[in-house]
């Protein structure tokens, strides 16, 4: 992992420092690079901007530094607080954070996307679809976020795909092929990737297909419907105009037939993109101008269940149809005695429904959300200020069965972090923040009949949740810490937050709402609920060696969600993650192990709204090597699940997790 990697977002002085920014005196600061959203390296005294963003950041080498035949899911379970509503029939990736999942309360995207499409049902309430053989990165933000995509209040992750920089090294044509096999289940992967890359043009074209059969889990025993077949294509171009200006384009086209929620479903996520950068490299401009349209669609084709009275929803479509643009531009200066970069912008998108037969899921209306942001990064000597403001506006507008819904909000979240170097590896800091997530369309416009004589209605005066919160901590970069050459860095902290409004299901009691109509909804939960927790992510390098260490401690006063109108949220009350890797032969080598803990925790079954606790853990044992053959070629194998544990997943379907499997895989650049 590479902890230098910051997500910016920050806090509250925000419009009116910004505005001060721009006529002064310019300054640059070293390292400064651009990575889908805004990430910045370390000012030129080696102070971390951004100190307390607790953001990690996972390049292609960290997605494939475990042998191959690691998922996103199982990645991003071995991060601090990050945990994923795991359904193995389904292939789409819902992000929990740090025990916050569904209705955008992690804001994840795509290539900066918005991902917002939704669905009520036994499952996670929203899923983002991507071709894991085209993920060039991982961007994993924790907490409030005053930039753009801040729509969260537990954070964000934003997963990057491909570019023609990943494929080509230098200049000219190049490409990339890769594939991977794993024997139980037959997961079948492979893509190849062509680039050009030039003073003036970039250009990428990348294909790539997955096959996958139903797998058996430690016991030997099948687990139905968790096969999946996955195509996916994907067309990106850039055109540097001058010195300091370019154009880019790309096209993403994500297409699986899978069977989730007991049908087959054929699903499609189609993201278009163009964009603008202006970098003038004096310190003024550094101007990003993104517009994008993008559509998750999907189609209940067969019944796949085993109820007798299964197969009255084939022929269900739902669709999600986002479209939108975000500005950003940070600057350089000085204010007195004080470096300032400062970070301000504008977004806004919008989401249409539609669909045919969804039952309790929307099928029409539309969702409208707007902000300005500004994100301010002061450094004198060893301080370091860093303050933002996000203003937001919210609208909705549809009609359901009660009545026609029509929602406006508007208010203003502000963070504010500080931070003092204390010595060159060394800087403790502190945050406080606030954060707010509007009511979704599938929470507000719930409505229709299931399982017989269960009502579902809306509920058009929900109010959104706010978060207001604190984290302490400190990061660590200390080189020489028992011998010369070795270097341990990282961060540990602590979080507080205080939810107000937290929304889940009325069940068991019904509810009634403005129209008059009474039934099962989603509403607000009275007071302020609750939830802290540590965090540790460090990591090791001496000689040969490299350790990671990832671990997690969770307390939550949370109420509970409601299994069967979305999925129970809590994260495990502990959790640890140990990599270990050695790189050998002058690095052509590399073999290694992970090591997984989860602890018990709190649980609610389906349909119940009591919290219980279990003390039942499990631990998972994976192995890894890698071989550079030459230049051009490498070959990877992984066995995970070693032992054959049989085991649930934490925050999962019910489902059996995956027994031993045996992965072999390559990759070949030309």
């Amino acid at each position: 992992m590479h902890i230098r990697n910051k997500l910016v977002s920050t806090t509250a002085m925000g419009l009116g420092l910004a505005l001060m920014a721009m006529p002064m005196n310019a300054q640059t600061v070293e390292d400064t690079t651009l990575l889908g959203r805004v990430i910045l390296g370390y000012a030129d005294d080696g102070t971390p901007i951004t100190a307390g963003e607790n953001s990690t950041g996972l390049d292609s080498e960290d997605l494939a530094a475990q042998g191959g035949g690691s998922s996103v899911d199982t990645i991003l379970r071995q991060q601090t607080s990050v945990y994923t509503q795991l359904d193995p029939s389904n292939p789409g990736v819902a992000v929990n954070i740090r025990g916050f999942e569904g209705s955008g309360r992690v804001a994840m995207s795509v290539d900066g996307v918005p991902q917002n499409y939704r669905f009520t049902g036994h499952a996670g309430m929203g899923f983002s679809y991507f071709d894991e053989n085209l993920l060039a990165g991982v961007e994993i933000s924790r907490g409030a976020q005053t930039t753009a995509g801040g729509t969260g209040i537990a954070g964000s992750v934003d997963f990057r795909t491909l570019s023609a920089t990943d494929v080509v090294d230098g200049t000219g044509f190049g490409g990339v092929s890769r594939f991977s096999y794993g024997e139980n289940g037959e997961n079948f992967s492979r893509m190849v990737g062509v680039g050009y890359v030039d003073d003036t043009f970039e250009a990428l074209a990348a294909f790539s297909l997955n096959n996958e059969e139903n797998y058996t889990d430690g016991s030997g025993e099948e687990v139905a419907n968790t096969w999946e077949d996955t195509e996916s294509g994907l067309l990106k171009f850039a055109y540097h105009l001058d010195g300091a200006q370019s154009l880019s384009f790309s096209a993403m086209r994500y297409q699986s037939t899978f069977a989730a929620n007991s049908y087959e479903q054929d699903l499609t996520n189609d993201i278009y993109t163009l964009g603008y950068d202006l970098d003038t490299a004096d310190g003024i401009w550094d101007l990003d101008v993104n517009a994008y349209v993008g559509t998750t669609a999907t189609e209940y084709t067969s019944y796949a269940g085993t109820s007798a009275w299964g197969g009255s929803y084939v022929g269900r479509q739902m669709e999600t149809n986002t479209v939108g643009f975000d500005v950003t531009n940070i600057n350089e200066a000085t204010l007195g005695n004080w470096d300032l970069v400062s970070i301000n912008g504008l977004e806004f998108s919008r989401d249409e429904l539609n669909g045919a037969s969804s039952g309790v899921n929307p099928n029409q209306g539309t969702a409208t959300r707007a902000a300005i942001f500004s994100e301010n990064i002061l450094t004198q000597g060893d301080w370091e200020v860093t303050a933002g403001l996000r203003a937001l506006q919210y609208g909705q507008e549809g009609t359901t069965d009660s009545g026609d819904i029509d929602i406006d909000f508007s208010g203003v979240d502000p963070k504010l972090t500080i931070a003092y170097q204390v010595n060159d590896w060394f800087q403790p800091y502190a945050t406080a923040s606030r954060a707010t997530r509007m009511p979704t369309a599938q929470e507000t416009m719930l409505g229709g009949n299931a399982h017989g004589s269960m009502a579902f209605i809306g509920n058009p005066e929900l109010e959104p949740e706010v978060s207001t919160g604190y984290e302490i901590g400190f990061n660590v970069e200390r080189f020489g810490l028992f011998t010369d050459e070795d270097q341990l860095s990282g961060r540990v902290n602590y979080y507080n937050m205080d939810v107000e409004n937290y929304i889940l299901a009325s069940y068991p009691s019904t509810f009634t709402n403005s129209f008059g109509e009474t039934g099962y909804a989603f509403v607000n939960v009275d007071g302020t609920s609750q939830t802290s927790g540590l965090e540790v992510e460090l990591n090791y390098m001496v000689g040969a060696f490299d350790f990671g260490l990832s671990y997690t401690k969770n307390d939550s006063d949370m109420p509970t969600q409601v299994s069967g109108l979305g999925s129970v949220q809590f994260l495990p009350e502990q959790t640890a993650s140990l990599r270990v890797a050695a790189h050998l032969m002058d690095d052509a080598l590399t073999v290694g192990g992970q090591y997984h803990y989860v602890s018990g925790g709190k649980y609610a079954s389906t349909y119940s709204t009591t919290v219980s606790e279990t003390n039942e853990g499990y631990e998972l044992v994976d192995l890894f090597a890698e071989y550079q053959v030459s230049d051009a070629f490498s070959v990877n194998t992984k066995v995970t699940n070693v032992f054959d544990t049989t085991y649930v997943p934490w925050l999962s379907s019910g489902a059996s997790g995956e027994g031993r499997n045996v992965y072999l895989g390559g990759e070949i650049k030309f």
